[in-house]
């Protein structure tokens, strides 16, 4: 008799459904039907739940007459697959991590160049100095801010770390909110009746705190994907979404009306 048709046999003995084994197990319907189909196979933790809750042993639930290896063998050939299946996970993981984590490098690169296309005056110069010039004169105030102080790469690094730990919802929230907040910042920073920052220009100001606020709205939205709910309709997505459209909106109504006026 097989693992499985073994596990079916204790389970129908105890008298138990399917749905309160796996409950008592913790595990799901379909894994306790998969068990008994010997489409798959306990490991060893469950496997030692299952001879608790059946009132009986691993050596007896393991025992197969069909079989030439011992109920220790047996064991530790499900504690090797299980293992195997653990390091599976982990390269499927850590590829899943890194084209994450490659895809957000590759938004930022887009912003970089949206940024050298539209954001760049003054007279012709060479490709490269195109590319990677840092001239004030020449960079649009906010962007050239941005590359200079370094900013711009350590926001990157804000969101493409935590893609390699595929949180994809704080990385592309990040992602989306540093583009957004460079768009906004280079259009609605610019006062000329404005005095002291960044010579009448509040770009780095609204900048900062709307990829500030992206943070942590990215920290709820992973939060709230963990409870496992359908984000195409849930109410707790529109009133997120909602939340961080008034924020942005908020952010750059404060920073502006708090702009002093220039008398001189």
């Amino acid at each position: 008799m097989a693992l499985g048709e073994r596990i079916k046999a204790c389970r129908q003995e105890a008298g138990m459904s399917q749905e309160k084994v796996a409950e008592l197990v913790g595990v799901s319907r379909q894994a306790v039907t998969k068990w008994e189909a010997n489409q798959s196979a306990p490991n060893t933790e469950n496997l030692f739940k299952l001879a608790e809750i059946f009132g009986t042993t691993v050596d007896l639930l393991l025992a197969s007459r069909e079989s030439g290896t011992s109920p220790a063998e047996q064991i530790y050939y499900l504690y090797k697959m299980e293992e195997e299946k653990k390091a599976e996970e982990r390269r499927t993981n850590l590829k899943a991590g890194v084209a994450l984590a490659l895809a957000v490098i590759g938004g930022y690169i887009v912003v970089y160049l949206m940024g050298r296309i539209f954001g760049t005056a003054g007279s012709q110069f060479s490709v490269m100095g195109w590319l990677f010039g840092n001239d004030p004169q020449q960079l649009s105030y906010l962007y050239g801010w941005l590359l200079r102080q370094n900013i711009f790469w350590i926001a990157m690094a804000i969101s493409a770390i935590p893609a390699l730990f595929r949180k994809k919802y704080f990385s592309f929230t990040t992602l989306f909110g540093f583009a957004a907040a460079l768009l906004i910042g280079e259009l609605c920073g610019h006062n000329p009746a404005g005095i002291a920052y960044g010579h009448g220009h509040y770009g780095w100001a609204i900048w900062s705190c709307i990829f500030a606020f992206s943070v942590v709205m990215g920290m709820i939205l992973e939060k709230i994907a963990k409870e496992k709910i359908d984000l195409g309709s849930s109410s707790k997505i529109r009133i997120w979404l909602a939340i961080f459209i008034i924020g942005v909106f908020a952010i750059v109504w404060v920073i502006r009306t708090s702009m002093p006026a220039n008398f001189s």
